[in-house]
């Protein structure tokens, strides 16, 4: 990375991409709530069907729900991680701003 593109990562414009990425992972976890719940009714059917909950919840993993499920699970688990390493990069260009390293 050149000495040019180090400097666009100002703390202000990294704050901002960290609370896009808060709203986007906001709006996944809303969309991840709604599967959820249609996931509890569905699994109860599926325990009809199959006779164990776990059973169940195999067979739910493979529906286009249970997918998505598990997509937006680790789409937003990556989300976090990037907010995190935002975080830090933001903490340690303010504290060597001030001198602090």
């Amino acid at each position: 990375m050149s000495e040019e593109q180090k400097t666009d990562y100002t703390p202000e414009k990294l704050a901002i991409r960290r609370r896009e990425l808060a709203i986007e992972y906001k709006e996944k976890m809303s969309e991840l709530a709604e599967i959820k719940k249609k996931k509890a009714f569905k699994i109860i059917e599926l325990m009809a069907e199959h006779g164990t909950k776990s059973k169940a919840e195999v067979y739910f993993e493979v529906t286009d729900e249970g997918q998505k499920e598990l997509e937006i699970t680790y789409y937003s688990k990556g989300l976090l991680e990037l907010m995190r390493s935002i975080k830090t990069e933001v903490d340690i260009k303010n504290n060597e701003a001030f001198g602090r390293y």
